[in-house]
């Protein structure tokens, strides 16, 4: 079995205090940022390697149900935090060093470090999405360029 990450475990509150764009539309509508990164990590899911976890403290939101394949996004339930369900998650998978987790918070990521997990910035998020995108994008012009319609 492969030990490179694949699946990204996001903390999405770190992500929408760290991005400004988010971050200002945070401060303005809470649940419209979210649905921003929502939309946002849904397509990066859908064309990169990545199986896309994200994680919300959960005060305003329920997880919603999904098709297998997916990507997941989970809130945080009373009495439980994002980062106590991400800890939760790598912990108990048996696959700590296939996990990525995307936080700003310093003392989280030596938790995921210390669990056998990887800790990325959202500044590495943000250059992931780039490289996927353009990725894809070279992928589509091939497609048109071999397709005879």
């Amino acid at each position: 079995m492969s030990q490179t990450p694949v699946f990204l475990l996001i903390d999405g509150h770190s992500v929408i205090f760290a991005w400004p764009q988010l971050r200002q539309l945070h401060q303005r509508n809470t649940r419209q940022a979210r649905e921003t990164l929502i939309q946002q990590m849904r397509q990066f899911h859908d064309v990169s390697p990545w199986k896309v976890t994200l994680v919300f403290d959960g005060r305003q939101g329920s997880t919603p149900p999904r098709n297998k394949g997916d990507m997941v996004v989970i809130y945080s339930q009373k009495g439980e935090t994002a980062d106590s369900i991400i800890e939760r998650l790598v912990g108990t998978t048996g696959q700590a060093r296939r996990i990525q987790v995307v936080t700003a918070d310093g003392a989280e990521r030596e938790t995921i470090e210390s669990l056998g997990a990887y800790a990325v910035t959202p500044d590495w998020l943000l250059d992931e999405m780039e490289r996927q995108n353009a990725h894809f994008s070279r992928e589509i012009e091939d497609v048109h360029r071999r397709a005879k319609w």
